[in-house]
C-alpha cells in the first residue's frame, strides 16, 4: 500500500471500532494489502478466515468498511485547501 499507510489505516479502524481486536485487525490489512474492490468482498472474508479462522467474517467486513473510509479521508481535500483554493 504506498500512497496510504497500513498503519494509519489500523490506528483508524481500531480509534472507530475499539472492540475489533488489533491483531485481527492487523490481520486484515496485511493479508489483503487494500480495501477489495466492490464485489470482491466475499473472496476478501474467504481468504481471511482462511488463513486465521478464529476472525469471523463479520470482523473481515467491519474492518474493510472502515478501511474504505479512511481511505475516503484520506483523499478528501483538507478544509483549509478549500479555503485556500
Amino acid at each position: 500500500m504506498s500512497d496510504h499507510d497500513l498503519g494509519d489505516a489500523a490506528e483508524y479502524i481500531a480509534a472507530e471500532r475499539p472492540a475489533l481486536a488489533y491483531d485481527d485487525i492487523w490481520a486484515v490489512l496485511n493479508e489483503l494489502g487494500a480495501p477489495p474492490a466492490p464485489g470482491g468482498e466475499a473472496l476478501a472474508e474467504d481468504l481471511v478466515t482462511g488463513i486465521h479462522p478464529r476472525i469471523g467474517r463479520r470482523a473481515v467486513r467491519t474492518v474493510i468498511a472502515e478501511w474504505r473510509a479512511f481511505r475516503e479521508l484520506e483523499d478528501s481535500p483538507d478544509w483549509e485547501d478549500l479555503e485556500d483554493g
